[in-house]
């Protein structure tokens, strides 16, 4: 890596580190522009080179939760309904954690983007994506039946998981969707999987 891109890199650094400051004593959708770059030191135009609005910057912490979401629930001592229900719960809290503006903002994303916005549909392929590999891991290990459909299945779960979403983004956080999330994992994703349990 050159030096020039070690000086982006590091000034990309300077503003995320910046917001999760921030945060410590103003919640995300309070911070501005000018607070992030002010206590990143930086101009702020230089805040647009790296990202294009606020809400895309506060999206990279969260998926960096969400990664660590990620590896929680890929233990290996964990059932796959267990790794799916952990993830799914923490995915919920921290979304909760992120602020309903940025959940509002992933669904902004895919209902009406803008211009080569693909940041709801990159979370959306996340989640999927990682739910995809459980089941497939556990039916290579020989726990699941081979003739499980996957992408049906994955797809039914992250559309109750979404759905929770969007009734407390609907609702502006008055749905405690937290709570839907812990009720389907009890009662139904159990049985989802265990359906096809050899």
């Amino acid at each position: 890596m050159g030096k020039r891109q070690e000086a982006a890199l590091e000034t990309r650094q300077k503003l995320i580190y910046a917001v999760k400051k921030l945060s410590e004593t103003k919640a995300y959708h309070e911070m501005s522009i000018d607070d992030i770059t002010r206590t990143a030191g930086v101009a702020k135009g230089t805040f647009y080179t790296y990202f294009k609005r606020r809400e895309d910057i506060i999206s990279v912490i969260a998926y960096e939760n969400l990664d660590m979401a990620q590896k929680r629930a890929s233990d290996e001592e964990m059932d796959v309904a267990e790794k799916i229900e952990q993830f799914l719960n923490d995915s919920a809290s921290i979304i909760e954690e992120n602020s309903l503006q940025i959940a509002q903002q992933w669904y902004r994303s895919v209902t009406s983007p803008l211009e080569g916005d693909t940041l709801g549909m990159d979370k959306l392929n996340y989640d999927r994506s990682f739910i995809e590999r459980c089941l497939q891991k556990a039916i290579d290990s020989g726990i699941l039946q081979s003739n499980m459909p996957v992408s049906s299945i994955s797809m039914q779960i992250i559309s109750l998981y979404y759905g929770a979403v969007a009734l407390w983004c609907m609702s502006d956080g008055k749905i405690e969707h937290t709570a839907i999330i812990k009720d389907f994992c009890k009662d139904s994703l159990a049985k989802i999987i265990n359906s096809y349990r050899r």
